[in-house]
């Protein structure tokens, strides 16, 4: 390490970088020479372009943000070799994520770092793949604080996997990213405080079915309920935990049952989440949350994906629009058994929304005559997915499929004489 730290301090303006959290250094060489180094560290812990490419709220970006790993230093220690900054930065990207296992454990899932726009372009970053996200504040990191320094830099990503936004965003991680994910602290949620507030306002107008046992507010533990399902959780008891992690402000601004002669309100129980999400209407639910949805964020996204979900032990069902892109949940819909299931409620969801230019993709189970009907009425196109569930559909599309290659346009005929 000591030779590296020599070279950084020859070859980089900014010299040895300061060690902050995790680390990997990558060295590159050829016939035993040295040729360039990478020095990978922690990521930035806020970056308004990052977050808004990923999807990210607040909450999942602090329980996620070792998933990502930022580029401190980039050193070519060799002069006149063409290409070789976009080469290095190809190979050490395909080799990070599991030389970044081996090491501390887990595999991160996007690359970072960011050019000085006023010494470089940062071509070797677009020849290499890297993606540019335009200028930073232009805040430098002081141990573990930013400060401003008034020279925002080109912000540069680069998706160690395929689907790395879409997984950034999942509502549970893999197994190989499991040990990079941080529970939230305690008050961070993907909702600010205005939009939390507006939403128990809205779900204030749901029924509540209870008879009896009425200390928590069901308007309270709906909007637990809902915030958990914008989350992409699922199971009662993550609603149930979720409840205990919101701060003293949050539970004032949710009216939690406060005991007498406590100052804090005390989060809902479990059998409080079971005896409500048993009894309630679900369309009512449904139709509150999307009125919600709409009026937050507005035009839907373009493209889509419908899918059906069970809350723990079958409690509710739900249909969601989902950006494929982002993950973010669009609107929703809430069944039951009585409803007609899940065919049925994501037809219901679809023909209540425009679509208009939109593509909705969806499992084998919609793969019916009525669902792309609705789907093209609401203005989309769709993608389907064919199993064994429509025979003669599948054996018609193989067929199609083997006798031309997919995606690309048949030969043009030779009409020469």
């Amino acid at each position: 390490m000591e030779r590296v730290g020599r070279e950084l301090e020859a070859r980089h303006y900014l010299g040895e970088a300061v060690k902050v959290g995790h680390g990997l250094v990558q060295i590159a060489e050829t016939k035993g020479r040295w040729v360039a180094l990478l020095v990978w560290g922690a990521s930035a812990k806020r970056l308004k372009g990052r977050e808004a490419w990923i999807g990210w709220d607040a909450r999942t970006r602090a329980s996620r943000l070792k998933l990502v790993v930022n580029q401190h230093r980039f050193a070519v220690l060799v002069d006149g070799v063409a290409n070789l900054a976009s080469r290095v930065l190809s190979l050490s990207a395909r080799s990070l994520g599991e030389q970044w296992e081996a090491r501390h454990g887990y595999r991160p899932l996007l690359a970072e770092t960011f050019v000085d726009v006023e010494r470089f372009a940062g071509t070797c970053y677009r020849a290499a793949g890297w993606v540019e996200l335009g200028l930073t504040e232009g805040n430098r990191r002081s141990a573990d604080y930013y400060v401003p320094n008034e020279r925002p830099k080109q912000l540069w990503v680069k998706p160690l996997v395929a689907d790395a936004r879409q997984r950034l965003c999942a509502g549970e991680v893999e197994a190989a990213q499991a040990r990079g994910v941080n529970a939230a602290p305690v008050g961070v949620m993907p909702l600010g405080q205005v939009q939390l507030g507006s939403l128990h306002e809205a779900l204030r107008a749901v029924p509540d079915p209870r008879s009896r046992n009425r200390r928590h507010r069901s308007s309270t533990v709906l909007t637990i309920v809902c915030l958990g399902l914008l989350m992409g959780q699922r199971r009662v008891m993550d609603f149930v935990r979720l409840a205990t992690q919101l701060n003293y402000r949050q539970r004032e601004l949710l009216w939690y049952y406060k005991a007498p002669g406590k100052k804090v309100g005390i989060a809902p129980g479990k059998d409080v989440f079971y005896v409500l999400l048993r009894s309630i209407d679900p369309e009512a639910l449904a139709g509150v949350l999307n009125g919600w949805l709409a009026a937050q964020r507005g035009a839907l996204p373009a493209n889509l994906a419908l899918d059906g979900k069970v809350v723990g032990e079958r409690l509710a069902q739900i249909v969601s629009l989902v950006d494929s892109e982002s993950g973010a949940t669009v609107a929703q819909g809430l069944m039951s058994d009585a409803t007609g299931g899940e065919t049925l409620a994501g037809r219901r969801l679809i023909g209540a929304h425009a679509l208009d230019g939109s593509v909705v993709s969806a499992d084998a189970g919609h793969a019916n005559h009525e669902t792309p009907r609705t789907i093209v009425e609401a203005g989309a196109d769709y993608v389907l997915q064919i199993k064994d569930n429509t025979p003669a559909v599948k054996k018609s599309l193989q067929a199609l499929v083997e006798r031309r290659p997919p995606f690309l346009p048949a030969p043009a005929q030779d009409t020469a004489g």
